[in-house]
């Protein structure tokens, strides 16, 4: 229990102040920034513990953005019903939910996730990777591959799977679940 009880006080002195001034950026209180940073950390601790997450950071971030969107979202609500509101407090709470909806978790971390790709590339077998970088780096036909490197249409098919594969389980915390 002890050691469980130590990661996530790892896990909250690596993130928490990080993770407060993002949600603070959106919700613009710090009760409530707190609140959402506290909710997000023990929902990334909760998954950790079911889960390996290869990135914690990217699972947080995602976290935090949505119950940031979902207090922006029930504020509106509430001031539609409740507050009357002059347009420009409409519209900077519309602006503030635009801005998160907009967010790409990809674009924030490329630079992790072309380090994870290139990782995985080095661990898989010679061919596979040559096959995979001729086609997705060089966009080399199936066909040409094979040729050049002297290998049937299906082996190429295969080595791209295989690296499909690879590929997927190393950046399986970054894919956007559809």
């Amino acid at each position: 229990m002890k050691q469980i009880v130590q990661h996530f006080d790892q896990l909250f002195k690596e993130y928490h102040q990080r993770s407060f001034l993002f949600a603070k950026s959106f919700v613009r209180i710090d009760a409530v920034a707190e609140d959402i940073t506290a909710d997000a950390l023990m929902a990334t601790w909760e998954r950790m513990q079911e889960e390996t997450l290869l990135s914690p950071r990217c699972f947080l971030l995602k976290v935090i953005k949505n119950k940031a969107l979902d207090y922006l979202k029930h504020q509106r609500i509430h001031r539609q019903l409740i507050e009357p509101l002059d347009s420009w407090n409409e519209w900077e709470l519309q602006l503030q939910i635009d801005n998160l909806n907009e967010i790409n978790e990809e674009r924030i971390f490329l630079k992790e996730i072309k380090k994870i790709t290139e990782q995985a590339l080095d661990t898989m077998p010679i061919k596979t990777r040559e096959v995979f970088e001729l086609s997705r780096h060089q966009y080399i036909s199936g066909k040409d591959i094979a040729r050049q490197m002297g290998i049937s249409l299906k082996g190429v098919e295969y080595h791209i799977t295989k690296a499909l594969k690879v590929l997927t389980v190393n950046l399986k915390d970054y894919m956007v679940a559809s």
